[in-house]
């Protein structure tokens, strides 16, 4: 009688069928660096309430908040180290490792340095542990232009002009040149079994021009001459007329005729001639733009895309290059391009923040 009354008690609860568990609060979403900063220019630049950011980003206040608090206090939006288990390494020798990295020295020799000094063994693979966790890498160190201080406050103050402009309008250009046989700097290799690959000391290169837009594209155009301002003028002459532009399925109808065209300062580009000959294809629909400022023009962007798929195609000639650039520029989804132009309010707050310097762009 006892046995049949525990069975009875124990019976599970029959399952409801088509009925889903209960799968908990949603998981928060993970804000990128450049969403965060376009947090702070809507806060300081655009002035807008924490509920219109929120509402305008689809995040919660709470988020808004609590970024914009680390922002007044630290002047970052960067997450903030946590705690963990504890390490055998101190943080004096932790910040020692940061130290001697950023004097460009490499993980084996600062772990050789940190042994001797602490008369502990300290392995490479601890110091790239801490090296990664303060969000440093080993990569190629790249060529970039100094700033002069005049530049410097030019950006800044159109930084500052431009931060409710709208960039959806814009027509972005520049030029880029690509190597035949060009190919990846990286890739893991075993220690002792070094991955070696042959290279041309001067191989042949192809310049690029294009343009690029919310909307809308042109073509490529293709050049191996050194570029002169009455080359410059041929091609717009044949990559700026409407019928010879490409526009988006969701092109609003009032915009071809009326995007804004912007170029950099390159002296062919900015020659009383080509102003001229501007003047009279766009009218007043040029856009200034700062001088060294790379940055603040997604072109860049959409070069580095390019960029990477010449070079795990490894073409060998200029025919091969010329019809794997135009594949890709051809096949370049119109929310790739969309990307670099959403992030253009964050690179000017970034640049407002570090007053005119370089941004990470």
């Amino acid at each position: 009688m006892e046995k049949r009354l525990l069975q009875q008690q124990f019976v599970p609860a029959p399952r409801l069928v088509g009925v889903e568990p209960n799968p908990g609060p949603p998981k928060s979403k993970r804000l990128s660096e450049e969403e965060r900063w376009r947090v702070v220019h809507y806060s300081t630049l655009e002035h807008l309430s924490i509920r219109r950011i929120a509402q305008k980003m689809q995040i919660s206040k709470t988020t808004v908040a609590q970024l914009l608090k680390k922002f007044q206090q630290t002047g970052l939006v960067s997450d903030l180290a946590r705690t963990g288990r504890k390490r055998k390494i101190s943080e004096q020798e932790e910040n020692k490792i940061v130290k001697k990295a950023k004097k460009e020295k490499p993980a084996s020799e600062i772990a050789r340095e940190l042994s001797q000094e602490s008369k502990n063994e300290v392995s490479v693979d601890t110091v790239r542990r801490i090296l990664h966790k303060h969000n440093l890498r080993w990569l190629v160190k790249q060529k970039v232009e100094a700033l002069s201080e005049v530049n410097k406050a030019k950006r800044l103050d159109y930084a500052l002009e431009m931060n409710k402009f709208n960039w959806k309008r814009v027509l972005f250009s520049d030029e880029k040149s690509f190597f035949v046989g060009s190919f990846e700097t990286h890739c893991w290799q075993e220690i002792g079994k070094r991955v070696t690959r042959s290279f041309t000391r001067h191989p042949p290169k192809l310049h690029v021009w294009a343009a690029a837009g919310y909307y809308m594209k042109s073509k490529l155009f293709f050049f191996t001459e050194n570029l002169t301002s009455d080359l410059y003028q041929r091609i717009l002459r044949q990559r700026l007329p409407e019928d010879h532009l490409i526009y988006a399925p969701d092109c609003p109808p009032s915009l071809p005729a009326k995007w804004v065209f912007m170029q950099d300062n390159d002296p062919k580009h900015k020659s009383n001639d080509t102003m001229n000959f501007l003047q009279k294809r766009v009218g007043d629909r040029i856009l200034h733009h700062p001088s060294q400022s790379p940055d603040l023009n997604i072109l860049e962007d959409l070069w580095s895309y390019l960029d990477r798929k010449v070079k795990a195609s490894h073409v060998k000639s200029i025919d091969a290059l010329k019809r794997k650039l135009k594949k890709e520029w051809d096949l370049l989804s119109w929310d790739e391009i969309r990307k670099s132009v959403d992030s253009m309010p964050a690179r000017l707050a970034e640049c407002v923040q570090l007053q005119g310097a370089r941004t990470h762009y």
